[in-house]
Order: structure tokens, then sequence, then C-alpha cells
């Protein structure tokens, strides 16, 4: 038995050499049927979805599939390991699982044999149209066909002279072609529809770019653009946009900035103690000083609450001087609170603080 079994594992060695052999001198050949395929459109209810990809040993020896695999978790390849004799056919079945994954999607699976071609490439593709659930989730912003991610583009802090690119992604949840159409645009802001023409079931994204120099004003810039699911369409969705303009002070030397205007001011809060919404308007001032060596430049000054008005007759502050700010609150436009915090903003050209705050508090019976 000890000698049988001694016998036995020799053969298995030599037999394994020869195949070696052969599969070094490319005796097996694998061609494929096929190695693209196309779901086309299809609801994400439907599950997984499968296709077949067929290759032929076209060779003289057996062949196998070593490895398959794809490059995404949502796709699986299924095979066998057994080996493929010349003439026959071997199938690798792929599955997709388009759960969550609304819009188009193409998938590549990498397969590798033991004998020519070491390794092959294969490709599925197609259009997954989101069930409601999901669309929910990831475009909450919907009309008719037309889905959207929000309904605000925040562009951040933008410098004046400078451009920053912001994106708003959509879907088209029909079994139409879809044509976004983008209307009431400010001129500072470009805006581009990619693709023009979206297909059943495809994302299409608002590409967006804000020009600070095309701005006439500093600090908050608050706008909106809409946008329609096509140019019949009476209705349309309305993205507000948001950005914060300021000055590039990158370029100032270490000189410049010693020689710099220098924003002061005699108070930080303006507190009101006890205001009501039924009495008049409520007048107050704050001084704004120059202490630095160049002219004190206020670019604006602005308070986003409806219910404070601020101005300042000045807006050129020679090194040393002040200017008045008039301030003046409204109590019947205080909102439903019980205490009014507002927010003046003074934007200057004071390179280490061009942004200066100034509150307005008060409770408000």
């Amino acid at each position: 038995m000890k000698h049988l079994s001694t016998l036995r594992k020799i053969f298995c060695a030599l037999t394994l050499t020869a195949t070696a052999a052969v599969t070094g001198n490319a005796a097996g050949r694998g061609v494929w049927l096929e190695q693209k395929h196309d779901f086309g459109a299809f609801d994400e209810e439907m599950g997984t979805v499968y296709c077949d990809f067929r290759f032929v040993n076209t060779g003289d020896e057996a062949m196998a599939i070593i490895n398959a695999r794809a490059n995404c978790g949502c796709t699986k390849p299924e095979y066998s390991r057994e080996p493929v004799a010349p003439g026959d056919t071997a199938v690798i079945r792929v599955g997709f699982d388009p759960k969550g994954r609304p819009g188009r999607f193409v998938k590549y699976i990498n397969v590798d044999f033991d004998c020519e071609p070491l390794r092959s490439a294969l490709t599925i593709q197609g259009t997954v149209i989101g069930a409601s659930n999901t669309l929910r989730s990831r475009f909450p912003v919907s009309l008719g066909p037309m889905k959207l991610r929000g309904t605000m583009i925040a562009f951040g802090e933008v410098n004046k002279g400078h451009t920053i690119g912001r994106y708003m992604e959509g879907y088209n949840a029909s079994a139409d072609t879809l044509r976004p159409v983008v209307k009431d645009i400010p001129d500072y802001i470009n805006v581009i529809v990619e693709p023009a023409a979206v297909p059943p079931g495809d994302r299409f994204v608002i590409s967006t770019i804000f020009h600070g120099d095309k701005v006439k004003t500093w600090g908050l810039v608050t706008d909106s653009i809409s946008v329609s699911p096509s140019s019949t369409s009476t209705e349309d969705v309305t993205i507000e946009t948001v950005a914060i303009v300021t000055e590039d002070f990158s370029s100032l030397s270490a000189k410049g900035r010693e020689k710099a205007p220098v924003i002061d001011t005699d108070l930080t809060a303006i507190d009101l103690k006890r205001v009501s919404k039924s009495e008049g308007e409520i007048h107050r001032t704050f001084t704004i000083t120059n202490k630095g060596k160049s002219p004190l430049l206020i670019r604006r000054i602005y308070c986003p609450d409806k219910a404070v008005a601020v101005s300042v007759k000045e807006s050129r502050i020679k090194p040393g001087k002040s200017a008045k700010a008039e301030v003046t609150v409204m109590p019947s436009l205080i909102g439903d609170t019980e205490l009014l915090n507002a927010r003046i903003t003074i934007i200057s050209n004071d390179p280490d603080h061009p942004t200066t705050i100034v509150r307005v508090v008060a409770e408000v019976n």
C-alpha cells in the first residue's frame, strides 16, 4: 500500500509537470464569443441582473480559469475551475446588483487563464432606473421626472479676480430623454448642463463657475438660478447660490502690511437690553477708526437681519481718523424670537482683519 501511494504521487507530479509544459507552449487557447454586455435600462426593483460570457478552447490541450474578479463589490462573476477540453465552451456568469445605484454604470471583470490569453477583460454596462425610496434618499428634490440633490450651491470664499466651481447632481427618473433648462442666471455665474440630453434613468450635472471679478459687492453674496425639466415646462426649481467675496492679500509684502490700514471699532456689541415689537425705531451709533498708516476703505457694511439697518457716510477713512456708523433697529421686523442677535459685518481693506463684526443684541418682548 505504501509503495502504491508513492507511485501515485510520482504519477501526479509527472502529470502536473507535463501540463505545465503544455501550458507554457500555449497548447490551450481561449477565444471569447463576446466580451461586452449592455443591460440597457432596467428598474432597480428587478434586483440582481445576470449575463453570460462564453469562450471556446481552440487549442490542443485542456485549459482552465484561474481567477475572475470585478472592480466593484456590486458585480460578481461565477465560473467553474474545471478544465475545458479542446473544442468545448465554458461560461462565466456575471451578476450586477443595482440596489442603491441609480443611473448609468460601467463595470469591468478581469479573467485569468492558465494559458493564452493569460488575462482578458470583460465589460458590463447599463442604466438603473432608481426605485422611489432610493431616489428620495439620494435626490430629495423633485419636479416631475427631474430629481436634484438639493436646492443650494455654496461656493464658500471667493477672492476678487478669482473663480471657483461647484456642481449640482440631477437624475432623470422618466422613460424619456430629459433636457433640463437653467434660467435666471446671475451675470457673474456661468452654468453648463452635462449632458444636455439626459437618457432615461441617467444622471446629469449642473456645473457652475463663480467669477469673483464680476461681482460688484463684497462679503456675503446670495442669489439663485432656476432649473426646469424642459424648455416647455411651466414650473421650475429654485437653487440658491451663496458665496463670500473677499480681497486677495496673498501678494502683499511684509513692508506693505506694515503700512496697511488697521480697523478698530469702539464697540463689539450694541446691547439694547429689552425691546418691544410694538415700539418705534431705535437709533444707535458706533465709531470706526483707522489706526493704520494708509487709508482704510470700507468696502461694505451690512446686516443680513432685516430688522437692523446700518450705514456709514465715509467709506474712506484717513490714518488716525474716525467715522460714525449709523444703526437703525426696527422692532416690528424682528421675527418670532425672544432674542435679537444680529450681526453687522464690515468689509475693509485691512489685510489682518478684512471682516469685522459688531453684534446687535436684545431681549424681545
